[in-house]
């Protein structure tokens, strides 16, 4: 096949005219057919809802697994260290496995919807399942610890690629993406807050001085809202881009995939922005509460921090779409990065007082606002990716890529709590007393320097050149392709 610049797409038009099927061109500009309607606002959230609780879930590992398992549940750092590292093999190996399935397999209610309402289930029962303390042994409690949460990270590992792969085959339109993109980013924003805000009262309260009771009773809550999502979810969502069974005979090999992920540039740097993101991310929530109990001495912080973010990062969100169109994708998401990278490293040099208190709040709400204006472009790229490899390679490997970067995911949420539960161990930390200060240097270094390297693998974007046209002219093709099975014979010809 030609390449996109070597198309006259004037030429291809005229013969689409000529054939009486000119309502099957796509609009260029707005990226979407002409039979697309936009999509409605129920079908959007619930499309994306799974960025929310997915990431609470995540935000309530970061922030308050390492610290349950080592004073709820006294289970040693250095043991949840290798189960956090453990786990991720096992979802390396399933999770590729399991975007395989996705890409093909059709059930009779879809081909990603159902194993998109599935993993929210899964996920909300073995969250709960995790966060409750058995009557058991202390042995027992460390194998009932290792089975729910193996279970309970296997399920957050898979769960985002049927979610993620579900948005190509719901719209083509970029502006419908970009609105996903900021709904999710809404949803995102709620389950971060509510993880950073909510739960540690929540717990307290419901608790009554009992830690676990607490927790497993705010666990409990999220498993019944994971039952409710899943039946607005099935009703909500509707798949209109996908190959129905019997238009392919078979589907591709795990080879074929691979090469089609693995040698595709754009992909490639997805995922490594995926990676820096959730690992940067995740060693300073699971550094934060430590950092703000012992060099501040207000362990109360984490919830002000999170509510002093809400209104820039609101800001940020609001203006997203405007400032990432004035812009570009790309320029936005390396602006954004680059204030990240800054911010993160700039706690280091705060003062255990009350000023650097309110230093830090005021680094995190310029943080917070420029990260808000880039996140809602981040979710425009996977998908662009997914229709460049299925453009470049003429398969459709969607549930494969979107497993991939669920993998990174989760796989750099536990990376992370291992970073942070060996850098506990190698600096000296103690549970509940006072910390020497090299401790203290450490958890500085800790909060700021180490997950500010992490960050530094979004950059990558830089290299990411599938601009708006690009993407544009590049859906029209895949449109055609759908609509008229001669169409890359014609091109070709």
């Amino acid at each position: 096949m030609k390449t996109l610049a070597k198309i006259d797409y004037r030429v291809i038009e005229g013969v689409m005219i000529l054939m009486g099927s000119l309502e099957k061109v796509i609009n260029v500009n707005n990226g979407g057919g002409v039979h697309e309607k936009k999509l409605k606002f129920s079908e959007k959230l619930f499309a994306t809802i799974l960025d929310g609780t997915g990431t609470f879930h995540l935000q309530v590992i970061q922030l308050f697994l390492l610290f349950f398992y080592t004073d709820v549940m006294k289970i040693s750092p250095a043991y949840v260290a290798g189960l956090f590292l453990i786990s991720r093999i096992i979802d390396a190996l399933m999770a590729p496995a399991f975007g395989i399935i996705i890409d093909k397999v059709t059930t009779p209610w879809g081909k990603y919807k159902p194993w998109v309402i599935l993993m929210g289930l899964g996920t909300g029962v073995f969250g709960w399942l995790t966060y409750t303390v058995p009557d058991l042994g202390p042995n027992e409690r460390v194998v009932y610890a290792t089975v729910t949460y193996v279970i309970y990270s296997l399920f957050l590992s898979i769960a985002s690629a049927p979610s993620n792969a579900l948005r190509p085959a719901i719209t083509k339109n970029i502006n419908d993406r970009l609105s996903m993109g900021q709904i999710a980013y809404f949803v995102v924003m709620v389950g971060a807050l509510l993880s950073q805000i909510a739960v540690q009262p929540t717990y307290k309260a419901l608790g009554g001085g009992d830690d676990a009771k607490g927790f497993s009773l705010v666990m409990g809550i999220m498993a019944i809202i994971a039952i409710i999502v899943s039946v607005f979810q099935f009703y909500s969502i509707k798949e209109r881009y996908v190959i129905q069974k019997g238009q392919s005979e078979k589907g591709p090999t795990l080879k074929e995939m691979s090469l089609a992920v693995f040698t595709n540039k754009t992909a490639i740097i997805v995922y490594l922005f995926v990676l820096g993101i959730n690992l940067g991310n995740g060693i300073r929530s699971g550094a934060s509460i430590y950092y703000f109990k012992y060099y501040f001495g207000n362990e109360s912080l984490l919830a002000i921090v999170g509510l002093v973010s809400i209104v820039p990062t609101m800001i940020g969100v609001a203006l997203s779409s405007k400032i990432t169109k004035k812009m570009g994708i790309k320029k936005n998401l390396m602006i954004g990065m680059i204030f990240n990278i800054v911010g993160t490293a700039a706690a280091l040099f705060l003062p255990p007082s009350a000023i650097g208190e309110v230093l830090y709040m005021i680094l995190a709400a310029i943080t917070s606002l420029f990260v808000g204006l880039s996140t809602p472009a981040q979710g425009t790229m996977l998908p662009a990716a997914m229709d460049y490899t299925e453009w470049k390679t003429k398969m459709n490997v969607n549930g494969f890529m979107a497993s991939f970067q669920g993998f990174l995911q989760t796989f750099a949420t536990a990376l992370s709590g291992a970073i942070t539960a060996g850098f506990l161990a190698l600096i000296g930390y103690e549970s509940g007393v006072e910390q020497s200060n090299e401790t203290l240097l450490g958890l500085r270094i800790l909060m700021s320097i180490v997950p500010a390297i992490a960050i530094l693998l979004t950059l990558s974007v830089w290299w990411f050149d599938l601009t708006e046209e690009k993407q544009a002219l590049i859906t029209k093709e895949l449109e055609e392709r759908r609509f008229n099975p001669e169409y890359d014979d014609m091109i070709d010809n």
